[in-house]
Formats: structure tokens, C-alpha cells, sequence
């Protein structure tokens, strides 16, 4: 378990999970030690769960979470917006940060979004797929090799209408996709719908 600095506000202690869940102290931890709950270890000994892990939770285990408790628990989701046309990404950012409350960063490139999931740690990934050097497959594959980004969803996103990219989509581990030219309340109802949030 890495150190995490317990005042982030993007982390919950034990006893607020327990709180937030309606469940025992007990229950938690022994979530926590068997692997089910992911924690993080204060410089103090403390655990602390990052509220995005909590999500991850309630999704792998078909925990029940009100839509009042969603709100609380995400706050402002945050998403990367990934594509070599900057007029694409700008487009896409503003209509998403007009229809959110969404905060939205953009990489125009493969190697780029790799910096910015480091330092952003998006909820949620829109990915272009033919970009020049590092193409979307390949952005993918690599956060799926993390543990500590395997479980952000991505949307595939992509002008070209080829068979084999089309059949590609569908075997690689994306969580949905969208066909340029975008129809973009389409695109905010699959945001939506990934992240568990309300229309």
C-alpha cells in the first residue's frame, strides 16, 4: 500500500465508509485485507480509501448506491478528452463543461494522455484511436496494465469506417464507443451512463 496525505478530500477514512455504506467498521476492513477494497496507508499507519476506489467497489460488487450518495461521493467528474485535432478536443470540452458540472482536460496526443492521466486522474477517458505515434489501442493497453488505471473507463472514438478497426474496438477492453461526426447529447448520455450519473 502506497502513503497518501490523509487531508486530500479525494480520499475517506474507514469510519466514513462505514458511515457513508451503513455498514460496521468490522466490514470494512475486512474488505480492505481481503483485497476487495482498495486502501492506501497514511505516513501515520491510517488507511484511507480514494473515493474513486469506493466507486470502483460499489461497480465490481454490485453494491447499491443512491443517486444523492453518487453526487457526494464523485463531486465534479473529471475527463480526458484525448485527440490529435485541437479543434475536436475544444469542441468536445466545451459543450461538456456547459452540460456538467464536468472538469475537462484535453492531450493531443498518445503520449500526452499518459502525462495527463498522472497528473489529471480522470473518472473517465474519451480516446481517440488513429493518432500519429502512439494510437489509442496502444494509449489503452497501457492503463489497462495498471492497477491504478485499469478500471477507468475509456470510450472509443474514431472517424474511420473500417471493418477490422470496427472489429478491433469490439475485442479490446473499451467500456463503450462513439462514431465521428459526433452527435454530442449522444456522446453525454454514455458519459453519463458509464459514470453512473443522472441525466
Amino acid at each position: 500500500m502506497g502513503t497518501k496525505d490523509s487531508s486530500d478530500q479525494r480520499f475517506l477514512t474507514t469510519h466514513q465508509v462505514a458511515k457513508l455504506l451503513g455498514v460496521s467498521l468490522p466490514t470494512v476492513v475486512n474488505w480492505v485485507n481481503a483485497g476487495k477494497l482498495s486502501a492506501h496507508r497514511t505516513p501515520g499507519g491510517h488507511r484511507r480509501i480514494a473515493r474513486s476506489d469506493l466507486l470502483r467497489f460499489a461497480r465490481d460488487f454490485n453494491y447499491p448506491l443512491s443517486q444523492d450518495f453518487l453526487r457526494e461521493l464523485v463531486g465534479t467528474p473529471r475527463i480526458l478528452v484525448v485527440d490529435d485535432e485541437a479543434d475536436f478536443c475544444e469542441m468536445v470540452r466545451d459543450y461538456l463543461q456547459i452540460k456538467g458540472p464536468f472538469e475537462v482536460q484535453v492531450a493531443h496526443s498518445g503520449f500526452k494522455a499518459g502525462l495527463r492521466v498522472a497528473t489529471f486522474k480522470p473518472d473517465l477517458i474519451l480516446m481517440d484511436i488513429m493518432m500519429p505515434g502512439m494510437d489509442g489501442f496502444a494509449v489503452l493497453q497501457t492503463l489497462r496494465d495498471s492497477p491504478d488505471t485499469r478500471a477507468i473507463p475509456v470510450i472509443a472514438c474514431t472517424a474511420f469506417k473500417d471493418p477490422e478497426i470496427d472489429a478491433r474496438i469490439e475485442q479490446e477492453d473499451f467500456s463503450g464507443f462513439v462514431r465521428k461526426p459526433l452527435r454530442l447529447d449522444e456522446l453525454l448520455a454514455e458519459i453519463r451512463s458509464q459514470l453512473k450519473l443522472e441525466a
